[in-house]
């Protein structure tokens, strides 16, 4: 091993070929990770954002029980009417989301 590197030019082209042949693997691996990337968010696309989701759950949650008064009728059917809107498609997330925050505050 040590008669290979005796002459400068092969020691260069010896690491010149290594080199290429490292940027090759890490440019193939590189490939292959955006495609699974790319693979990933085609699949992801369509769902909803799963922290939105959640907090719309304990939104809901908080607010429910604090709808059993006489006094908070309005609020309860204004809640209703939001959570149908949003189960037929009129309201988008964020916007629900927005006015559920605006009837938390109402009931707290």
């Amino acid at each position: 091993m040590n008669t290979i590197f005796t002459n400068s030019f092969t020691t260069f082209s010896f690491f010149l070929i290594l080199g290429a042949l490292i940027v090759y693997l890490i440019l193939k691996f590189d490939k292959l990770q955006r495609n699974k990337m790319s693979g990933i968010l085609a699949q992801t696309r369509d769902v909803q954002p799963l922290f939105v989701a959640k907090a719309i759950n304990h939104k809901l949650k908080a607010i429910k029980p604090e709808l059993n008064a006489d006094s908070r009728r309005d609020i309860a059917k204004q809640l209703d009417e939001l959570v149908a809107a949003y189960d037929t498609g009129r309201v988008s997330l964020p916007e629900y989301c927005h006015k559920l925050n605006s009837l938390l505050a109402m009931v707290a």
